[in-house]
């Protein structure tokens, strides 16, 4: 069986929601196996990371980035921010997956105005 490349692009940026969710998830268990859970969480996303590696793919993230029109991302909030201003990217909510240089999955983020602006 034969996977095609967005398949595995789609299965990379699920997979890499799910450790984000994982990761978040953590603050809700007690305190004592925070440590177990964190390297639980460094440790799959060091797999991932090993894997499409060996696949050519790439998982990008522009968290804190200054939001710019020709990013492969969609701000999901695009309409909630003024046009004018300068925007930041305040978090990823879909990672762009990126195969041999060619973006095949454009991610998906939140943005906020920049709050040093005249």
């Amino acid at each position: 069986m034969q996977l095609l490349e967005n398949d595995v692009a789609e299965l990379a940026s699920e997979y890499w929601k799910l450790v984000r969710a994982f990761e978040r998830s953590i603050a809700l268990t007690p305190e004592a196996h925070h440590n177990r859970l964190h390297a639980q969480a460094r440790y799959a996303n060091g797999r991932l990371d090993t894997i499409l590696d060996r696949a050519g793919i790439k998982i990008t993230t522009f968290d804190g980035a200054e939001f710019e029109i020709n990013l492969p991302v969609t701000a999901v909030n695009a309409e909630d921010v003024n046009s004018e201003a300068s925007c930041i990217i305040e978090r990823t909510l879909e990672p762009t997956v990126i195969l041999n240089d060619q973006v095949v999955l454009t991610g998906k983020v939140f943005l906020v105005e920049r709050k040093d602006q005249q």
